[in-house]
């Protein structure tokens, strides 16, 4: 089965007016690419380290696409699209381009890119595959959630989980994304895990991704602040965010770890690493440290 992108040119201010014209056109779903979103999350320094100014187009146009079946008429979508000029405002071109794609380009193209992925006793296999030899397996449904073991920062997470004996024990996830930690923890052999993030897709992919390992009675997931002091002390807490977003919770975060239990923190590119190792240093003692790429992380014994 093939399907028509319309893809309509406008501005920020009507980018979700237009988003729910192909909505109510019959569109399965639309996207928005918006310059000016980039511009404001990569200049927010409190979600990234550094970002490639070439990501900052001088492109002030938006782009609103939706996607139809093949046999759609577009003729009332489109006069409903002219009407919007009456509005007044600044609704840009309102140019609307139409391209065909089969199936697969949009539905199932994506999945080539991902592949059973061994780290020491740990394979993360993406559920559409099966793998050989996986030991510690974890099935993952990346979803729209950050962390499928294929980045850095991610894959040393889980090498450094592997060095500790989880039995019976506590683990906090800070920042789960798509649960992939956390489900480790309770792979290799922890009772419990509790997750959070502030993103409602993350939320949604850890609770699926736990059910698909079958530990959802040993996981919970909640989009919440989970070193706000309510919920105890873990045995551990993993958290895979930024720099500047650990220096803020280095606190909070030894308030939140057992004594003698262990933190175990990455996202850390290397212009920021020792600055970070040295504060989480003056309070826990370090004993691993990984660099893969251009990325760092450590985990330190709560003293």
């Amino acid at each position: 089965m093939n399907y028509k992108k319309a893809t309509v040119v406008t501005t920020s201010a009507f980018s979700d007016i237009v988003s729910l014209l192909l909505m109510d056109a019959g569109s399965e779903g639309t996207s928005i690419v918006d310059a000016q979103d980039v511009r404001e999350v990569l200049q927010d320094k409190r979600f990234w380290d550094y970002y490639d100014d070439a990501l900052l187009t001088n492109d002030h146009n938006v782009y609103v696409s939706g996607y139809f079946p093949e046999s759609f008429q577009p003729d009332n979508f489109l006069s409903e699209l002219e009407n919007l000029r009456s509005v007044g405002g600044d609704v840009g071109s309102l140019e609307c381009t139409w391209t065909t794609l089969a199936s697969s380009d949009w539905e199932n193209e994506w999945k080539k890119y991902y592949k059973p992925i061994a780290l020491d006793k740990v394979t993360i296999v993406p559920k559409w595959l099966s793998a050989k030899n996986a030991g510690i397996e974890v099935l993952l449904d990346p979803g729209m959630a950050f962390g499928t073991g294929n980045h850095e920062t991610t894959s040393m997470c889980i090498r450094l989980l592997q060095r500790y004996d989880w039995t019976d024990k506590t683990v906090f996830d800070v920042g789960c994304g798509s649960g992939i930690l956390g489900i480790t923890a309770v792979k290799l052999g922890a009772k419990t895990c509790l997750m959070s993030d502030i993103d409602d897709n993350a939320v949604v992919a850890s609770r699926e991704n736990a059910a698909l390992n079958g530990v959802s009675k040993q996981i919970t997931v909640e989009n919440r602040n989970l070193l706000d002091g309510t919920c105890g002390q873990a045995d551990c807490i993993v958290a895979n965010i930024t720099a500047d977003i650990l220096l803020q919770l280095y606190q909070a975060i030894g308030k939140s770890v057992k004594s003698g239990g262990v933190v175990i923190i990455s996202g850390l590119i290397h212009a920021r690493a020792d600055e970070v190792r040295d504060v989480y240093a003056a309070t826990m003692r370090l004993e691993h440290a990984l660099r893969e790429g251009e990325w760092q992380a450590f985990a330190f014994r709560v003293l």
